[in-house]
């Protein structure tokens, strides 16, 4: 895994500005990533300390923070201690596209039932609609193995985050976990190699627009293309 969120992104699902659809795919890829997974906790950490200060008055900060800090203590381990098996994480899910079954991170388990219909594009791309966004579309995205999509860039932001297999396009190679945005400053034509299929998980915030090809003609409704 070598493609990650930008410090800027974390920075906004830790402290809970990001919106919904990013808010899914980034905890999915810290369910993936050791790396970004301790970065959140440190952002976390850093924002509760400031929200710590904030609450204490200035004059008298330096003076009742250690007795704050205790009293905080003494209340948490006053509290009933629940045991690790009573807390059920949630379980991970299979699906199957194109006779393949795929299994999806946990953190995607209550997603699956805003799941629409799987819709195919020439039996080589597959995408189904995840309907929990209203200022954005995600979709649940299939590439079959030795397919190429047609060059296209993006009227806003792509977001994709790899759940099973892997891409290529002309800026790299991308496995599971990895987390990648691309604007409309960037053209690209992703890729699968002939022994490789991907299944990805994909945040539109505008249509895409084809810019080589016969593909072009799908620019021409609505002024782009969402999957």
């Amino acid at each position: 895994m070598s493609h990650h969120p930008s410090n800027e992104v974390l920075q906004q699902y830790a402290n809970g500005s990001i919106d919904a659809a990013h808010g899914i795919m980034i905890a999915t890829h810290l369910e993936l990533c050791t790396q970004c997974r301790q970065q959140v906790q440190y952002l976390e950490t850093r924002a509760a300390e400031a929200l710590l200060s904030q609450s204490l008055p200035q004059q008298t900060m330096a003076a009742s923070n250690d007795d704050h800090l205790n009293q905080m203590f003494e209340t948490i381990t006053a509290l009933d201690t629940l045991h690790p098996s009573t807390l059920r994480k949630p379980e991970s899910i299979e699906i199957k596209v194109n006779d393949r079954v795929v299994m999806l991170p946990s953190t995607l388990s209550q997603l699956i039932r805003f799941k629409g219909e799987w819709r195919s594009y020439g039996g080589k791309v597959f995408s189904a609609h995840l309907d929990i966004a209203e200022d954005s579309r995600m979709n649940l995205m299939y590439i079959n193995h030795n397919v190429q999509i047609p060059q296209h860039t993006h009227k806003g932001v792509e977001s994709t985050l790899v759940l099973h297999g892997g891409f290529s396009d002309e800026d790299g190679h991308y496995q599971v976990g990895d987390f990648i945005q691309r604007d409309a400053s960037i053209k690209h034509s992703p890729f699968t190699k002939v022994d490789e299929d991907c299944l990805c998980l994909t945040v539109l915030t505008e249509p895409m627009l084809f810019t080589q090809g016969v593909a072009r003609v799908f620019n021409l409704f609505g002024k782009g293309l969402y999957p």
